[in-house]
């Protein structure tokens, strides 16, 4: 049988799969978005911050989806699902809290901790799927779209950890430059993300 033709723009309002890649493209746009409106100097910190909390919304959204949609699949899968769920969880406590004018202390205690939390759930999530693709935790497959999908978004987790760390607050005024590069890095794992959930549609594409 011949190989089915890609396509990069699918339809599949009926499949949960499709849900999933586009609930995720939106909450990785929006987080993106919020990171070039935050580099841009945007005067409004409420409005920056919504789109943020948004973003995170729509990434619970997606993980939710995801983690139904592997409800009966290895346990593997499902288990990578599951710490995904729970990273964007913790996603939408840290961009709620980023409302609010809070001191050193609390900003550590309520957007610090569940964004380093949430970072780490993500690794663990991305690593558990490059095991139930290689079946081992790494090699090396440049012919598979699905292992690029699976490294794109595992660069993205990575970056959102680096900027976790960045992000830490401090008693004593630290320089701007560690909020620009955290930003960046969030940008970065931001497009990461976008780029992969994308790739979920011409996946989608050859096996349907």
């Amino acid at each position: 049988m011949a190989d089915r033709p890609v396509s990069f723009l699918v339809w599949r309002p009926h499949k949960m799969l499709w849900w999933v890649a586009t609930l995720f493209m939106i909450g990785a746009s929006l987080f993106a978005l919020g990171c070039v409106m935050a580099l841009r100097g945007v005067t409004s910190g409420f409005t920056t911050q919504s789109v943020f909390f948004l973003g995170s919304i729509f990434f619970t959204s997606a993980a939710y989806c995801e983690l139904r949609l592997t409800s009966l699949a290895n346990p593997v899968d499902h288990a990578s699902a599951l710490s995904q769920f729970i990273g964007t969880l913790l996603f939408n406590a840290n961009t709620f809290d980023g409302f609010f004018d809070l001191d050193w202390i609390a900003s550590d205690s309520l957007i610090w901790t569940p964004n380093i939390f949430g970072s780490i759930m993500f690794l663990i999530s991305a690593a558990l799927v490059m095991l139930d693709i290689c079946k081992r935790w790494w090699s090396w497959n440049f012919r598979s779209l699905v292992w690029w999908n699976a490294v794109i978004n595992y660069a993205g987790c990575v970056a959102f950890m680096i900027s976790a760390v960045l992000s830490f607050v401090l008693p004593a005024p630290l320089s701007g430059l560690y909020a620009t590069l955290a930003t960046v890095f969030t940008l970065i794992g931001a497009m990461c993300f976008l780029v992969g959930a994308y790739m979920m549609w011409p996946e989608m594409s050859q096996t349907d």
